[in-house]
């Protein structure tokens, strides 16, 4: 288990160094990251290289017991990459807009330029032929949250490089046309010369093309990663190389992260939990752990930067939340936590996006806690490295739909990351917190698996799934499922496509909800209350059939099912365009069963879905308050794995949790009352005997 932060020794006076190094070691750390953003200190013309700075603060951190992440710094280019002599030197990034960003900044360059990606080489070949050998360098990172000001560039060099890749996947124009309907609007193309890069604010361009535009600039990105990994790893490196990527999921233009991965040791990402809300849910980062863990298929991961304190004009400071999110981080497998940073920058785009160290260096109350954090970090280390995750239920999130949803939403926008994170807090409620597959396990490997919201399909797919619940697996699905293929084509077959007879219903419509069909609350009981104080709009009445009771809602979208042998659970009431009809449906197939869920609906339903299909996991704590988290791990120091819990308290108030069995706290063992949390308080609870 590593511990510790990033560090810009370049912004700092060199006679803080030796200061610096030695609180981090008080504070119970053993790691920093280096270099992300200093290209311009580290080769400051082209082909020269400074690196002599960087050697002493690496020396001056390993004298202390820290070693080192170095990042290759291609995040933030230097002038003399940016700033071109001639018009086909110019790597600058060119936005949907046409304009190219000037220097000052980061992340300004295009990773498919011709001159960017040999820079990029070049940089890490040096870095590593100085620093791959010193016994103080733990790992490299590549770049710096590759994409984050946008993945979509409109260069020459991209437009070009499109034009190849659709080559290669199509082999002809007749095909492409074919394949993604260019003949809607009279767009059939003559030739791949024909062909742009489509601009996402062009009404009715190709879905299709706009989807195959997104993979190429994923491939791009991966690829260029892979360039910076081989130039390491040709120069000697054989440490663990990383990436930080930042926000997966979030409906920016997103990448595809296992691929970004594929080539990398192990996965990292960047945790903001309050940069975009003051008080996250516990499922809204619970999801994003969990995808950083299915990166790599379930390994540890590298938490590369997390959030220490308030981000430029965000929410407010509790410190007490800072220890809540590094044992979240550990409880979902983080092998290593990196705050960011160590001080906070006392100029440039950042000055108030706080670090440990206020603007004044001294030792302050954020400075005491991680070092009370790394303390028990340290307490608990071997048990910590022994513990696994048990592997019960699990969120299919699909790059490919997600991009479809952010690319052609039909009419509202579709929330798929929140709504996966809506099942990851249901599926935690009920003690069985998920992973996150990235592709349909194969069956038996999960008892659960929610592919909600799974727009896109081809046959591999279809047979992945009918054999995942043939073997007995619980497959919960719905909105919009199997409506297109991966071309973005609808097929001329029932939907879901491949699939009616797994879920035993097809659908015959779909409508949108508005606004204008927001019903009286009293049609919607007790959940008109909840689905106000969201602030939602356009809900519709559902009602509970069968063994699923109660009244629920839905919104944003419903699909109009036609039960063909499925059991309804639950209907459409009145005030409804698909009144009368199927909401929730469940029907078994071979040795499993399929749920359709026909839309968006409140968490209230998705427990009772998930109560009806599954069941609670009866050896889990559970609680009834939305805020507390429950992240079951096995202790595998015994031939028989111990069962452990991380109950974490992400709410204001204090709550409590039903235990299976006497506990006791992990980190408190005299407390007397383990199923008691105080706001934002974190337990590890095992068995008392």
């Amino acid at each position: 288990m590593h511990y510790g932060c990033v560090y810009y020794p370049e912004h700092r006076d060199e006679s803080l160094w030796a200061q610096d190094a030695r609180w981090m070691r008080e504070a119970h750390m053993d790691v920093v990251r280096l270099a992300d953003f200093a290209w311009c200190r580290l080769e400051p013309e082209e082909g020269v290289f400074a690196f002599d700075w960087l050697a002493r603060a690496i020396d001056g951190l390993h004298a202390e017991g820290i070693r080192v992440l170095l990042t290759v710094p291609t995040a933030g280019p230097p002038p003399w990459l940016v700033n071109p002599t001639r018009p086909d030197d110019d790597c600058r990034f060119v936005y949907e807009d046409t304009g190219r960003w000037e220097f000052g900044g980061r992340s300004m360059t295009c990773p498919a330029h011709p001159r960017f990606q040999r820079a990029a080489a070049n940089i890490a070949t040096a870095m590593a032929q100085r620093f791959a050998k010193h016994p103080a360098v733990l790992g490299w990172q590549l770049d710096n949250e590759l994409g984050m000001f946008g993945t979509r560039c409109y260069c020459p060099t991209c437009l070009v490089g499109f034009r190849a890749w659709l080559t290669r996947k199509y082999e002809t124009v007749q095909r492409l046309n074919e394949r993604l309907g260019m003949i809607f609007g009279g767009s059939e193309f003559r030739s791949f010369a024909d062909v742009p890069l489509p601009r996402l604010k062009q009404g009715l361009h190709h879905h299709g093309l706009k989807l195959e535009s997104q993979r190429f600039y994923q491939q791009v990105n991966a690829d260029f990663l892979r360039l910076e990994a081989k130039a390491l790893r040709d120069a000697g490196v054989r440490q663990p190389i990383t990436h930080n990527v930042c926000h997966m999921f979030s409906g920016w233009e997103s990448q595809d992260d296992p691929l970004l991965f594929a080539d990398l040791d192990v996965a990292g990402w960047d945790c903001y939990p309050v940069q975009f809300t003051a008080h996250p849910r516990p499922e809204t980062m619970g999801l994003l752990h969990a995808a950083a863990r299915g990166f790599k298929g379930g390994k540890r991961y590298w938490m590369l930067e997390q959030q220490i304190g308030s981000p430029m004009d965000s929410a407010a400071d509790d410190l007490r939340q800072i220890r809540l999110w590094v044992w979240q981080a550990i409880a979902h497998g983080a092998e290593t936590i990196a705050y960011f940073r160590w001080d906070t920058c006392r100029f440039g785009g950042e000055q108030y996006w706080r670090g440990i160290l206020d603007h004044v260096t001294r030792k302050n109350a954020r400075y005491q806690l991680v070092a009370e954090v790394g303390a028990e970090v340290r307490a608990h280390e071997q048990l910590l490295d022994r513990l696994s995750r048990p592997r019960r239920a699990a969120v299919l999130l699909d790059t490919a739909s997600c991009d479809s949803w952010h690319l052609n939403p039909p009419g509202p926008a579709m929330p798929y990351r929140d709504l996966s994170a809506r099942w990851t807090g249901a599926l935690t409620r009920i003690g069985r917190a998920p992973d996150v597959v990235f592709a349909v396990p194969e069956p038996g490997r999960y008892e659960v698996l929610v592919a909600f919201g799974l727009r896109l399909m081809d046959a591999p797919m279809i047979a992945a799934l009918r054999a995942f619940v043939a073997g007995g697996g619980v497959l919960i699905s719905g909105l919009a499922a199997a409506t297109l293929d991966r071309e973005h084509v609808a097929p001329d077959a029932p939907i879901p496509w491949g699939l009616t007879d797994v879920f035993g219903c097809e659908r015959v419509e779909f409508s949108c909800l508005s606004p204008s069909l927001q019903p009286p609350k009293e049609r919607l009981g007790e959940s008109a209350a909840n689905w106000a104080a969201l602030g939602r709009q356009g809900a519709v009445p559902v009602i509970g059939e069968g063994p699923l009771s109660g009244s629920f809602a839905a919104d944003i979208w419903c699909d109009h099912l036609e039960a063909q042998g499925c059991a309804v659970w639950a209907r459409f009431a009145s005030g409804s365009p698909a009144a009368g009809m199927p909401a929730v449906t469940c029907h078994q197939h071979g040795k499993g069963s399929a749920v359709y869920v026909a839309g968006p609906m409140d968490d209230a339903l998705f427990d009772a879905v998930l109560a009806l299909a599954i069941g609670a996991d009866p050896y889990t704590p559970i609680s009834g308050d939305p805020w507390v988290e429950v992240v079951p791990a096995h202790d595998s120091a015994t031939p028989k794995p111990t069962p452990m819990w991380f109950v974490l308290n992400h709410g204001h108030s204090a709550a409590n949790v039903q235990l299976p069995t006497a506990c006791v706290d992990v980190f408190a063992p005299d407390d007397g009352e383990p199923a008691l949390l105080a706001p934002y308080q974190v337990r590890l609870l095992r068995p008392k005997n």
